[in-house]
C-alpha cells in the first residue's frame, strides 16, 4: 500500500479522495488550508497537514515520505479576477507546485483539471483527444480558459520527467460539498426553487466516483494520459427536474432566453461586488451554459474501470448532506441514512 498525500483534501473532490484511498487501505496525509473546512474529514483515520500553496509553506513537509501525490487543490479565477492576471497566475501556481513535488520524486502525480478543457466538437460527444491549445485560439471563459492553461503547464511537468496523469471531471455532485461550486446547481434548484432554466447540455457525474477515478488512475492510468471522469449527459431541464423530484417541489417551467440570464448574471455579480459575497450566478457559469457539452468517458470506463453511480443517487447524496449541514432546510417527514453519513429526507 501506498502513502498518498492529497492536496486540497477538504475541498469537494479531494475529500472523495481520500475516503476511496482509505477504502483501498492506502496511508492518507491529507492537506488543507483552511480549518473551516475541516468537518469534511471528520472521523477519518488520517494525518492532517497544513499547506499553503500559493507561498508552498508546509508543502516539502507534506512530500516527504510520500510514493503519490494528488493535486486536487489547483487554482480557482474569482469572478473580480482580470482575464490575463487570472491565466498568469494559474500558470505560476502551477509550476511552482509541480517543481516542489518534482524535488520529492513521487512515483505517480495525479492531477485534477476539469473537463471544460476539453474542447467542443459538433456532431459528437467530445473526449480525450479533442484538446484546446494553449494559448487558446479563440474566446472561452475564465474559468475554463485557467484551466486549460494549468493543464498543459501540468503536462509540461510530465514532459520534463515528473509521472504525471490528468484527470477530468465533469460537473461533479454528492456529498462533502462545504463550499459548493458544482453543488451551486442543485441549490439554486431546491433552495431557491427557480421556476426558469437555461437551454443547454451538461454532464454530470457522482464525485464519489471521482474519487475512485483518481485512485484507479494513480493504480493504472498512462503517464501523460488524460481520462475524462464524466457519465450522463442531460438538459439542464432534466437535470432541474431530478433535483426538484428528490427535493420535493415543483419542476422549473419557463426557459430563460441567454440575453436575460446573462444580465441577471451582472445582477449578481454588482451585488456580489457591493457585499463582499460570491456572486449566485456567476456571468462565467451562464457563458458556459451557453456553450453545453457532451462528453464520452469510455477511455476511463475501459482503463481505470470508472464506476457509474446514477445520477439520481448523487443528487440524493447531495441534498441529504446539504440538509444536514445547514444549507437546506431540512424536510421533517420521513427519513432514511444513506452510506457516506447523508441523511434522505423525503
Amino acid at each position: 500500500m501506498a502513502r498518498a498525500l492529497v492536496l486540497g483534501a477538504t475541498g469537494h473532490i479531494g475529500a472523495h479522495v481520500a475516503r476511496a484511498l482509505l477504502a483501498k487501505g492506502h496511508q492518507v496525509r491529507a492537506a488543507y488550508r483552511s480549518d473551516r473546512f475541516l468537518h469534511v474529514l471528520d472521523g477519518l483515520p488520517l494525518e492532517r497537514v497544513r499547506v499553503n500553496l500559493d507561498t508552498l509553506d508546509g508543502l516539502r513537509e507534506a512530500l516527504d515520505g510520500c510514493a503519490w501525490v494528488f493535486h486536487a487543490a489547483g487554482y480557482y479565477p474569482g469572478f473580480r479576477e482580470r482575464r490575463e492576471q487570472a491565466i498568469t497566475r494559474g500558470i505560476s501556481s502551477t509550476r511552482r507546485v509541480m517543481e516542489e513535488i518534482r524535488r520529492a520524486e513521487p512515483s505517480r502525480v495525479v492531477f485534477t483539471s476539469s473537463a471544460s478543457t476539453i474542447r467542443r466538437v459538433s456532431g459528437r460527444p467530445s473526449n480525450e483527444r479533442d484538446v484546446e491549445p494553449s494559448p487558446l485560439a479563440g474566446w472561452r471563459p475564465l474559468y475554463a480558459a485557467v484551466k486549460i492553461a494549468m493543464e498543459h503547464e501540468a503536462l509540461r511537468a510530465h514532459e520534463a520527467g515528473l509521472p504525471v496523469v490528468i484527470v477530468n471531471p465533469s460537473v461533479c455532485l454528492g456529498e462533502y460539498d462545504a463550499h459548493p461550486f458544482s453543488g451551486r446547481l442543485i441549490l439554486a434548484f431546491a433552495k431557491h426553487r427557480l421556476p426558469v432554466y437555461l437551454e443547454h447540455i451538461i454532464n454530470a457525474i457522482y464525485t464519489g466516483d471521482v474519487g475512485v477515478g483518481h485512485v484507479r488512475a494513480a493504480e493504472r492510468g498512462r503517464l501523460g494520459e488524460r481520462y475524462l471522469l464524466a457519465c450522463r449527459d442531460m438538459t439542464l431541464k432534466a437535470f432541474a427536474a431530478l433535483v426538484a423530484s428528490a427535493a420535493g417541489i415543483p419542476p422549473p417551467r419557463w426557459r430563460v432566453p441567454y440575453g436575460l440570464a446573462i444580465t441577471a448574471a451582472w445582477i449578481t455579480e454588482l451585488i456580489a461586488w457591493a457585499t463582499w459575497t460570491e456572486p449566485l450566478l456567476p456571468r462565467q457559469a451562464v457563458q458556459a451554459g451557453r456553450v453545453g457539452q457532451r462528453f464520452d468517458a469510455s477511455k476511463a470506463i475501459a482503463e481505470l474501470a470508472l464506476p457509474q453511480t446514477p445520477i439520481e443517487e448523487a443528487i440524493r447524496r447531495a441534498l441529504g448532506w446539504f440538509e444536514g449541514h445547514g444549507y437546506l432546510r431540512k424536510r421533517t417527514s420521513i427519513c432514511a441514512e444513506v452510506p457516506g453519513g447523508a441523511t434522505i429526507y423525503r
